[in-house]
């Protein structure tokens, strides 16, 4: 597991399988867009603000992966996607690469309704 992963899991941010990364958000409920982190902690999905070294900021969003719809997902080297509806509002994001672990727990997780 890279040592991002591992610093997230060990700061209490991601459970210990470590479906943290960055990633550019392209759209959030209030169309914010930036970049955040991305944790996984049990069922729920929490977002934070990072800044360009990926220092962990406050967080933006908590969205509870077992009530997602419309999930999509495209991971592909030249084109990432992460994509969902959470009680009405869309969430998007793109520019990741080399997550495939932590999307499949997302994946996962939306699956376990």
């Amino acid at each position: 597991m890279p040592k991002f992963q591992d610093k997230l899991i060990a700061d209490g941010y991601c459970d210990n399988r470590g479906a943290g990364f960055c990633a550019t958000a392209t759209k959030l409920p209030k169309d914010e867009y930036g970049m955040v982190a991305l944790c996984v902690n049990g069922s729920k999905l929490n977002l934070y603000d990072v800044d360009m070294r990926n220092n962990i900021g406050e967080l933006l969003y908590t969205v509870d992966l077992k009530q997602i719809e419309s999930l999509k997902i495209r991971a592909g080297i030249f084109s990432q996607m992460l994509k969902f509806v959470y009680n009405g509002s869309t969430y998007s994001f793109t520019n990741f690469v080399g997550v495939k672990p932590a999307l499949k727990v997302i994946e996962e997780e939306a699956k376990n309704r």
